[in-house]
């Protein structure tokens, strides 16, 4: 079947409480379900979590130093912002926008908890048609968010009409290699982009391009994949768990996410895929 925007909506509904669970973060605090990143002098899980988070307030910064008016399109669980948001000089009330409206309450009560609720705003929504007037942002960023978009265009569209000339759009997500693949490449991207929903996992050199046609222009590419501490499996193993996994008649979500992380780990030890922090500035800054 075609994954839709719905698909993906309830994907993220059925699994949300169980990928808190698996990832072992403490329940009082917010809770990361992004990948760490582990630098030269990452030292803590918890700093390996927020690596990501640190690169995105830098860009920020770079745009404006004091109130800036941000967005997080599909924010999850808000672990994001609530690591970005009070590390910023006297930041604008910001908007958070999931899909999934289990993941907006999941934030909205976590806001409460920190005392942020006037100030950072959750809400169930489409980052394809997103709330607010053009030209109201300094920084749009998506963490692990574009991929599950079923029109990417649109989302790169949609960033561009938020942003003030200048401002700045930050990317941290999977990308296509720009190669040929094999039969058996081909296999373990579809099983990923199945199993995790996500339709809108494309080239940098397509993105750049859906980019430019709305006034963005490029300014960072850096690839983050060995910073990832990845948990491939030989190919024969992992293949055989896959055929298996697609033959149990077990109907919850949670099947195909652990196939597709099965087949992410696959992906990125082939680079079939890379993780990529990209860096797009609004034109006529």
């Amino acid at each position: 079947m075609p994954i839709t925007t719905d698909s993906v909506r309830t994907y993220y509904d059925e699994n949300t409480n169980l990928f808190l669970k698996f990832s072992g973060t403490l329940r009082e605090k917010p809770q990361n379900i992004h990948r760490s990143l582990w630098m030269q002098d990452t030292k803590t899980l918890e700093d390996a979590l927020n690596t990501s988070n640190a690169l995105i307030k830098a860009e920020i910064e770079s745009v404006v130093p004091t109130n800036a008016r941000i967005a997080d399109l599909g924010c999850g669980v808000g672990a994001s912002l609530f690591y970005i948001y009070p590390r910023l000089q006297n930041p604008a009330p910001a908007l958070g926008l999931t899909l999934s409206p289990m993941q907006a309450e999941l934030a909205g009560d976590s806001a409460k908890q920190l005392g942020l609720q006037d100030r950072i705003n959750f809400a169930e929504g489409d980052f394809t048609s997103v709330p607010l007037p053009s030209a109201s942002l300094d920084a749009v960023y998506s963490v692990e968010a574009v991929c599950h978009a079923v029109d990417p265009e649109s989302y790169f569209r949609e960033a561009s009409r938020l942003l003030r000339k200048g401002g700045k759009l930050i990317l941290v997500d999977d990308y296509q290699a720009a190669r040929p693949f094999s039969a058996n490449e081909n296999k373990w991207l579809k099983a990923y982009i199945d199993g995790w929903f996500v339709p809108g996992v494309r080239t940098v050199e397509q993105v750049i391009s859906f980019a430019s046609k709305n006034g963005l222009q490029l300014k960072k590419n850096e690839e983050l994949t060995p910073h990832l501490r990845l948990r491939s499996l030989p190919d024969l193993l992992a293949s055989a768990l896959l055929f298996l996994g697609e033959k149990l008649p077990i109907k919850h979500a949670i099947l195909p996410s652990m196939l597709g992380s099965m087949a992410l780990q696959q992906c990125l030890h082939m680079k079939i895929v890379e993780y990529r922090f990209l860096v797009f500035e609004k034109n006529g800054g």
